[in-house]
């Protein structure tokens, strides 16, 4: 094949697809959408769930299949999505470096299903939905939180000490605030998840703590 009719091969719509695998198509895309949608809902951890967002992986990934549909192999279409795609600007910044992961996994399903290639979109989901929700129950985590503890005068600033020592496996002092009045004690601890209870249940059957706050290093707050 010549350089000529190399360039007129790219350049001519070679896009043949019928309607059945545009169906086809866009039924798989759907499908693992609503899949994204789920693990998305089911595994979120952060502060605040976003249902706007995760609607927005549900469109993304459809939008995609779409856009590969339509590029197909035509080098034309493909530089003139290039520069329709360029002007779009998106102000509103991805607060979760987790989420951009959602947004690629969105994205690579959408060219998967755009292209027909479902072994992949559906093999590759089902892996990282696992590894999701193997991580989010937290088998092996060992988060790190700030303990503040207050009290008053009479709070025995060792008993706390030997409490949070006895219920974390990692304890650095961050601050003691003593004065005639009140106590304030800062920890910096690690624990496993779901573990805040004990410890909160106990530094508050000791005497003179009027309250507790146990919070992470994102701001969501543990007990």
């Amino acid at each position: 094949m010549s350089k000529k009719e190399l360039l007129y091969y790219l350049l001519e719509n070679n896009t043949n697809i019928s309607l059945l695998e545009v169906a086809i198509g866009l039924i798989m895309s759907v499908i693992l959408a609503f899949f994204i949608y789920f693990v998305y809902k089911k595994t979120f951890t952060g502060v605040m769930y976003s249902k706007n967002f995760n609607v927005t992986l549900l469109l993304i990934t459809v939008i995609t299949t779409m856009v590969m549909m339509i590029i197909g192999s035509n080098l034309a279409l493909s530089l003139g999505m290039v520069g329709a795609l360029s002007i779009i600007r998106f102000r509103t910044a991805v607060k979760d470096t987790k989420d951009s992961a959602y947004i690629f996994w969105a994205i690579a399903v959408g060219i998967s299903c755009g292209s027909g290639i479902y072994a992949i979109a559906i093999l590759g989901s089902i892996v990282i939905a696992i590894i999701l929700f193997f991580i989010s129950r937290g088998v092996f985590d060992d988060n790190t939180y700030l303990v503040i503890v207050h009290g008053n005068d009479s709070l025995d600033a060792d008993k706390v000490t030997e409490t949070v020592n006895r219920h974390c496996k990692k304890v650095n002092l961050k601050m003691r605030n003593l004065n005639s009045v009140s106590c304030d004690i800062t920890y910096e601890v690690s624990f496993a998840k779901d573990k805040d209870g004990e410890l909160a249940n106990e530094l508050k059957a000791l005497e003179g703590v009027s309250g507790i706050n146990i919070v992470t290093y994102n701001g969501e707050i543990a007990g």
